[in-house]
């Protein structure tokens, strides 16, 4: 049986691991993001696309476009939500994982005595549906992700970002009295 969702943790983590806490990102978030990316993208191939293949007037494509815009919604949408959803937090005794990916399943994993800073952020949308996101930082950083502010300085990007999920306070606090020790 494919696992979608992850939801077989044995195959990412060690079954001698204790975990202390299994997040998934805020479900609200997930369906807005993908409601407003999915009709983007179906926006996007609908019109532009299927104008620039039949190169013919807009108003001629406009019932082809239409119909077109309502499949892709209902194909994108779908499947931007199951990936953004199947995006997991674990955090063990030894560190954090982040395991995401629908088909394709990508894992990382931060040990807490590589962790050097941990920051909390909510935008705008976090704030409204209660939520919001924690930053890993590592004494390495992400070398290939450094950003450069103009002035000479280059700030790295976070080692781990736990993006959208509830218990985003808890996750900070657990994670600060992790690398303590």
């Amino acid at each position: 049986m494919v696992d979608w969702l992850n939801r077989n943790l044995s195959d990412y983590i060690d079954k001698k691991e204790k975990i202390i806490i299994d997040v998934r990102k805020n479900e609200k978030i997930c369906l807005l993001s993908s409601v407003l990316l999915g009709g983007f993208l179906a926006l996007f191939f609908s019109f532009f696309v299927i104008g620039i293949i039949t190169d013919t007037d807009f108003y001629n494509n406009l019932v082809p476009a239409v119909v077109s815009f309502l499949f892709l919604v209902s194909l994108f949408v779908p499947l931007i939500y199951k990936s953004q959803l199947s995006t997991r937090y674990v955090l063990t005794k030894s560190g954090i994982y982040e395991i995401s990916g629908l088909i394709f399943k990508s894992f990382k994993f931060v040990a807490y005595n590589q962790v050097t800073d941990v920051g909390m952020s909510r935008g705008v949308f976090e704030q409204m549906f209660g939520c919001g996101s924690v930053g890993v930082g590592t004494a390495s950083g992400n070398i290939s992700g450094s950003i450069s502010d103009g002035n000479g300085t280059i700030r790295s990007q976070n080692e781990l970002d736990i993006n959208s999920v509830n218990e985003y306070k808890k996750i900070r606090e657990l994670i600060i009295k992790n690398r303590k020790k």
